[in-house]
């Protein structure tokens, strides 16, 4: 049975009625690849979508890899300025080094010649060490010869004085009238041995012993027109240089001899005073008897009669 026109325009007509009749017309009609051909065609349209999104994707990677790349050649531009600028900041700097490697050169063969130097030095430090030790021995033996000297000169001195202080308590002895004779009348030495066993029926032994020691016991007359006692004793002490010694020993040893009823006068005779000596000898009322002259004669006599 043949298909002709009119039958193919009946099937149109019941078609265009029956629409739900044209998927199941294509089924019988079409081929399996024609009938999956409006799939494909849709994911051809989706996949070239996606193609020209991955493009504008692209182009917009491409667009930001230019821009990239134009940032980068700024920036090697910049890069190859500043490698120029350190190129020649290395090239002062290799011309600075070379100038530093010459004065540490200059330097090194200094320092080898201060090393020399320092050498010589030392040796010569080392052989005035050496001298120096030697002086300082002979300082040290010279010192030693010195102290000794020294202590021979101060014994010398000491025995001078001794010697100076002999003469001038011989001197008073023998001229005693002549210096003493200005306070006293009928002016007499008196050795201590005299009046030893008085002494001893009053004073201790060791009292004794220090009234034996007296450099000098005058005995006399007071020359005063009223005076109060008519015998008048002076405990002398002799010293070529009065000092405060003297005074002490004069004053204790005429309260000593007053103490064994002796009207005594402290006394102090010498070549000169010193200042300490003359202070004290204010202050105990001892009588001083220097180069000729005398000094507290009436308050030394007036304490020891009162």
């Amino acid at each position: 049975m043949s298909f002709t026109v009119n039958d193919l325009q009946d099937l149109t007509r019941l078609l265009a009625t029956h629409p739900e009749w044209l998927s199941e017309v294509r089924r019988l009609v079409l081929t399996k690849e024609l009938l999956s051909l409006p799939d494909i065609v849709r994911e051809l349209a989706e996949a070239q979508r996606r193609t020209e999104e991955r493009l504008e994707q692209l182009a917009e990677a491409q667009r930001r890899t230019e821009e990239r790349l134009e940032q980068l050649a700024i920036r090697l531009d910049q890069l190859a300025i500043r490698v120029d600028q350190l190129t020649a900041r290395v090239e002062q700097l290799a011309e600075a080094q070379r100038r530093t490697e010459e004065r540490l050169e200059q330097l090194s063969i200094r320092v080898e010649q201060l090393a020399e130097a320092q050498r010589r030095t030392e040796e010569r430090l080392e052989q005035l060490t050496a001298r120096v030790d030697q002086l300082a021995e002979a300082q040290r033996r010279t010192e030693e010869r010195l102290d000794d000297l020294a202590k021979t000169v101060q014994r010398l001195v000491n025995q001078m004085a001794e010697v100076r202080g002999d003469v001038l308590e011989i001197k008073f002895r023998d001229k005693a009238p002549s210096f003493f004779g200005r306070w006293l009348r009928r002016v007499q030495v008196v050795p201590i041995i005299e009046i030893e066993e008085r002494l001893e029926a009053a004073l201790t032994d060791k009292e004794v012993s220090e009234l034996l020691a007296l450099d000098l016991l005058v005995r006399g007359r007071p020359r005063e027109a009223n005076a109060k006692v008519d015998e008048l004793w002076l405990a002398v002490e002799v010293s070529s240089v009065i000092d405060a010694g003297d005074v002490q020993r004069a004053e204790r040893r005429a309260a000593l001899l007053r103490q064994a009823g002796l009207k005594a006068v402290p006394v102090t005779a010498g070549a000169r005073i010193n200042a300490k000596a003359q202070k004290l000898a204010d202050s105990l009322r001892v009588a001083v008897m220097k180069d000729g002259t005398d000094q507290g004669w009436e308050r030394a006599y007036s304490a020891a009669v009162s």
